[in-house]
């Protein structure tokens, strides 16, 4: 379901998948990004949002479907994305429609598929978290204190309190200038 440029859709797994098209502010240009949520975690700041409510910016897990650039932009700039332009003709724009629906079945389902069951996320060790593994990374998971923070909250919604007081009491070791989350943490 959706409106405007966002969409969102929702499991009995307690996953939510959204995704937007996100306009250039400069126009002639979107993007697509995607993101996942759980039912039972508020944003990051702290708000519960109803599947209606939610957007990508809600949610924890946000990654951007990309194109490839061409190997002439890949030996000769730093170019980390590609925007997908509308074009100049209607033609333009119906080749541009074609080419984000196939990235998205190439690409956006797989994202999607990874969160099917709680366990991907309690499977994150702290080493992982520590060492921002490549499946962290693939993930588009937040960094490594809102991941713990993410985690604990899985493992709590869940009753693993050993596990709870784990992420938890490695998030308050590690806190640094993050003080806003110490309550968050010590909640756990």
């Amino acid at each position: 379901m959706g409106t405007d440029h966002h969409f969102v859709k929702t499991n009995d797994n307690h996953f939510i998948y959204t995704l937007v098209i996100q306009a250039d502010k400069s126009g002639g240009s979107c993007v697509i990004e995607m993101g996942v949520h759980l039912d039972f975690l508020p944003n990051s700041i702290g708000e519960f949002k109803s599947s209606n409510e939610i957007t990508t910016y809600d949610c924890e897990f946000r990654k951007r479907l990309n194109k490839n650039p061409n190997w002439f932009k890949r030996l000769f700039t730093v170019e980390r994305e590609r925007w997908f332009q509308y074009g100049e003709t209607e033609e333009d724009a119906i080749s541009t429609i074609n080419e984000m629906k196939q990235l998205f079945l190439d690409q956006g389902i797989s994202y999607f598929s990874q969160f099917n069951d709680l366990r991907i996320i309690t499977s994150i060790s702290l080493a992982e978290i520590i060492a921002r593994s490549k499946k962290i990374e693939n993930f588009g998971a937040p960094l490594d204190l809102r991941l713990a923070l993410l985690i604990a909250r899985t493992h709590k919604f869940l009753g693993n309190d050993r596990d709870v007081k784990e992420y938890a009491q490695w998030g308050l070791n590690n806190i640094g200038k993050a003080k806003g989350l110490i309550k968050d943490f010590e909640d756990m």
